[in-house]
């Protein structure tokens, strides 16, 4: 299809603003068909093209949500009584693996990391365990042992628990006792102290949260199929900033808004937890209102032209304008595919990497 130019051209500029609406577009605006000059005018600077690229496609659907931290524990003072807290950590506090956690009778009580906690003195002699293997783990982790982890105390165990314990500044036993640490599964953020500066280091210290940084979604029913476990998101934090991250939780129960009991209202939503892949981009914010985007489709190696570059063609359908070598332009049609990142893809004879097309301002 070519422009006639002793006759009027049959075409609609489509306007920047137009969205995917249920298979279409639709647009805000349309400049009305007629003189090409005349719309042309409207709507273009002198000489605004675009580049038809190869590239990647995503239709994302945005779903409102709220950023947290993940998980709670309960953290509880591994000693069996007879000291006093000298040192407590604040709420909100961020404690990490080989860091104080707390003190008793002035002795540093670290924070180590494992599935379970001690529930036994350990030294040269003791049966293998799996809790030899956490301490072996963590030292390892601190740097003070060298060898594989594994179930057996040994020499090798002892010394690095001495090398420990000099750093930590209290008496080389080469032995460990429950209290001496406590062990979460992961690095954790203080969310509640309850307990007291003087009071009996036994019993519940806390709670906390882990360190993940984790947006809650209350995901629609209706747009439940584009929330795949594992899959990639982004997250649009407060100031505009996006921050990838990736799916963890979908919930399987679909509850109702307490004000929607009835029939109509909001649909049914589904919990979706998103955790952020880097925990330090969204800073301290906690509670904080976010969107979350997620993929509802994606097209590699596709041909695109912005939005503002399609014509709606008077007698069905969408065309380009092609940018010829001596500067005249050739109008042509197109199909339409996959709308994203604020282009769409184009398909036609005529249509190949690299071709310069005429677009609206």
């Amino acid at each position: 299809m070519t422009e006639k130019r002793s006759g009027r051209r049959a075409a609609i500029v489509v306007g920047a603003a137009a969205v995917l609406a249920a298979g279409g577009i639709t647009t805000a605006a349309l400049l009305s068909g007629g003189d090409p000059a005349a719309a042309d005018g409207a709507k273009t600077k002198p000489g605004a093209t675009s580049a038809i690229e190869k590239t990647t496609l995503v239709q994302q659907e945005k779903v409102d949500g709220k950023l947290g931290f993940g998980g709670t524990y309960d953290v509880t003072a591994g000693g069996s009584g007879g000291g006093i807290y000298t040192s407590l950590p604040k709420e909100g506090q961020v404690v990490r693996q080989g860091q104080q956690l707390y003190s008793v009778n002035d002795r540093t009580v670290p924070l180590w990391r494992g599935g379970v906690p001690l529930w036994r003195k350990l030294s040269s002699g003791v049966d293998k365990g799996s809790d030899v293997k956490i301490v072996e783990q963590n030292l390892r982790d601190l740097g003070f042992f060298k060898q594989t982890p594994d179930e057996k105390f040994n020499d090798a165990t002892a010394a690095a628990i001495k090398k420990w314990q000099k750093a930590l500044g209290v008496e080389q036993t080469g032995a460990i006792d429950v209290g001496d640490v406590v062990i979460m599964p992961s690095d954790i953020r203080m969310t509640k102290v309850e307990g007291t500066l003087g009071g009996p280091a036994q019993g519940k210290l806390g709670t906390a949260s882990t360190t993940d940084r984790v947006v809650t979604v209350k995901m629609p029913v209706t747009k439940q199929s584009v929330a795949k476990n594992g899959a990639k998101v982004e997250v649009a934090l407060p100031g505009g900033k996006r921050a990838p991250g990736r799916i963890t939780s979908v919930g399987t129960v679909a509850t109702k808004a307490e004000d929607d009991k009835g029939f109509g209202g909001s649909p049914p939503t589904v919990d979706v937890e998103v955790v952020l892949d880097d925990p330090g981009s969204a800073g301290a914010l906690d509670g904080a209102p976010v969107s979350v985007y997620f993929t509802s489709e994606s097209k590699e190696n596709v041909l695109a032209v912005p939005l503002n570059a399609l014509l709606r063609l008077a007698e069905g359908g969408y065309g380009v304008e092609l940018v010829q070598p001596d500067g005249s332009t050739k109008l042509v049609g197109v199909e339409l595919g996959l709308f994203g990142n604020g282009k769409v893809e184009v398909t036609g004879a005529d249509i190949r990497e690299g071709a310069r097309i005429k677009v609206a301002a």
